[in-house]
């Protein structure tokens, strides 16, 4: 689904306010951590966000 690619781009190029949007408050400090092994493409819903 080409949204899932959407998000997937913005998730990695705007960390911070693609976290904030997401989880309805402000983030500042932000790290995506890839752990899909599958070939499939990374949904949006699969995406973790870790607060630090």
């Amino acid at each position: 689904m080409s949204f899932d690619n959407l998000c997937k781009l913005l998730s990695e190029k705007y960390l911070d306010r693609f976290a904030s949007w997401v989880l309805g408050t402000p983030q500042q400090s932000v790290e995506v951590l890839k752990t899909e092994l599958s070939i499939e493409p990374i949904r949006a819903d699969s995406v973790t966000f870790l607060q630090l």
